[in-house]
């Protein structure tokens, strides 16, 4: 029979305090220093310890003062992001691995909102494609990526799944710091053709979303994607040329 690891003394009054806090609604004091002592019962180091786990968490806040003490919280996505972030550089994961399956994700929120209400998605169909046919081919990268960052949030809002939205932004925020983002100005024929292309990706995934055809829909989500990463890589590649070029 195999060994089971034991947990140290941090380990075990951090299982304890995480329960409690979030057993309590966020905001909640959840005692001073000496009261956790006696409530986990464990040494001070320990609390200290614990209490700075909990903290980059995001599940617990030290105030200092009369009044102060450990109040239980909630992570926001930004600080899970973070986190995450963090930890995926110190596994020195590859971006193409997190461009990979941000774009698996999209795909299966495409094809989740493609089977919502109809009468929903003809609303943020028609409100989307709006904004796109509107979208100037000069547009810069910032502006397309706002208005990117705006259909997202309509699409998660359909598929009504808020985890995969969060895995999805983790590992986007990941192939960010991994690809060198295009300059707010960019311009040129090779910006215009994508700016033309991404377009038109984009109401095809609208269209399809409209049809109630989920395959359809993930088909159109992948190709919407590719256009995307293709202009992504072909900037950084770019990027790093000249870079490489300067110091030569």
């Amino acid at each position: 029979m195999a060994k089971t690891k034991r947990r140290t003394a941090t380990q075990q009054a951090a299982d304890r305090l995480r329960a409690i806090v979030l057993d309590a609604p966020e905001g909640t004091l959840i005692g001073s220093e000496d009261s956790l002592v006696t409530r986990l019962e464990c040494s001070r180091s320990t609390v200290r310890q614990t209490a700075r786990l909990l903290e980059r968490e995001g599940l617990l806040k030290v105030r200092r003062g009369i009044n102060g003490g450990y109040f239980g919280t909630r992570p926001t996505a930004e600080t899970i992001e973070s986190t995450l972030g963090a930890h995926l550089e110190a596994l020195n994961v590859d971006g193409n691995d997190t461009t990979t399956m941000a774009t698996a994700l999209w795909v299966v929120a495409v094809r989740a909102a493609s089977n919502a209400d109809p009468s929903q998605i003809r609303s943020v169909v028609d409100r989307v494609s709006r904004k796109l046919k509107s979208l100037d081919e000069n547009a810069s990268f910032a502006k397309v990526r706002e208005l990117d960052l705006i259909i997202q949030n309509e699409i998660f809002s359909l598929a009504h799944s808020p985890y995969i939205k969060l895995i999805f932004d983790v590992n986007v925020t990941f192939s960010r710091r991994h690809f060198s983002m295009p300059a707010e100005n960019d311009s040129g024929p090779a910006h215009a053709a994508f700016v033309n292309s991404w377009r038109e990706a984009k109401l095809m995934e609208m269209n399809a979303m409209a049809s109630g055809n989920e395959n359809l829909a993930g088909v159109a989500a992948q190709h919407s994607r590719k256009v995307w990463i293709d202009r992504i890589k072909q900037r950084h590649a770019v990027m790093a040329s000249e870079a490489k070029a300067s110091v030569a």
